[in-house]
């Protein structure tokens, strides 16, 4: 669980590859879930049991839905957006028999009261080029004055944010070629768990900078952030050298900002086969990252007699 903004660590979770799946791990770290928060998750995680221990921590969530999960509108709301219910397993089941038999059952099924936001983003490439993505939300928040269909929308892509943070744990702190040594559970939990502590570091770092500039964290390189720490660990282990060592650092990664981020947007492709999307061929140029986005919200058209 990755904070946006800065990358920090909010909590982690790790298991064998065998022990457990995504969704049992996501599990452990919802104690770190309180009200004021706002959880982002993409479409692997919801369901009515793990969406049910998430809402109940008093965050707000955010998730993406698959395209083949059935939500009936109960309320059509006037951003476009409508309160539906996620059903309970059961319920899921009987009225999945009542549609395939042409039936209609009366009244919305047993479950989480939710409200799904559908949207599409249109970017458009340098050249031209127009793609066309479907997105789907479901949301804890029902109140669409407080929150627009078309705020989530632009909130939810945030969430990438998180894959960067893994970058920066898995590649660019650990480094190339280096494998985790210990041939023990208890050791690579160790090991692991270091990874993590001087992640944090580096991440609290990263973040008082961004603070004392009065700018956006993502200005602040971490591959920097790491050279700077290398430069300045080892000599005045006393407080206050510690404290001036931090001082210094923190102008050193000032010194070496990023540009603002620009819109782009990564290709969708693989390098193994046997996949769904286009191979990554070395001898072919990338496509430039230089796009511009538009969403726009999907509006149910409303049933008769239901005011917004």
């Amino acid at each position: 669980m990755i904070e946006c903004g800065t990358h920090a660590v909010i909590d982690a979770a790790f298991d064998g590859v065998a022990k457990a799946s995504e969704q049992k791990l996501a599990r452990r770290v919802l104690h770190a879930l309180g009200p004021g928060m706002l959880l982002l998750a993409d479409r692997n995680f919801p369901g009515y049991e793990l969406w049910g221990m998430a809402a109940g921590t008093g965050a707000d969530l955010v998730w993406r839905i698959k395209k083949n999960q059935v939500f009936t509108p109960v309320t059509v709301l006037s951003d476009g957006s409508f309160i539906s219910v996620m059903a309970t397993p059961a319920e899921n089941v009987h009225y999945g028999q009542a549609r395939a038999a042409g039936r209609t059952l009366p009244g919305p099924p047993q479950g989480h009261r939710v409200r799904i936001i559908e949207y599409s983003i249109t970017v458009k490439g340098p050249c031209g080029s127009t793609r066309v993505e479907q997105f789907r939300l479901v949301t804890t928040l029902l109140d669409h004055k407080r929150a627009s269909a078309a705020k989530l929308a632009a909130v939810y892509h945030e969430r990438w944010e998180s894959e960067n943070g893994y970058g920066e744990l898995k590649t660019r702190l650990r480094g190339a070629a280096f494998i985790l040594r210990s041939k023990l559970p208890e050791l690579v939990n160790q090991e692991i768990f270091t990874f993590l502590a001087v992640y944090q570091a580096l991440c609290s770092l990263k973040a008082e900078a961004a603070q004392t500039a009065g700018i956006d964290p993502d200005r602040i390189s971490f591959t920097v952030a790491i050279r700077v720490a290398r430069a300045h660990v080892g000599g005045r282990n006393n407080p206050a050298g510690v404290r001036q060592k931090r001082r210094e650092a923190v102008l050193d990664l000032l010194e070496d900002l990023l540009p603002v981020r620009r819109v782009q947007q990564c290709e969708r492709v693989k390098k193994p086969p046997k996949n769904t999307f286009a191979t990554k061929k070395r001898d072919r140029a990338a496509p430039s990252g230089k796009v511009a986005y538009k969403i726009k919200v999907r509006r149910r058209a409303l049933p008769p007699a239901q005011t917004p």
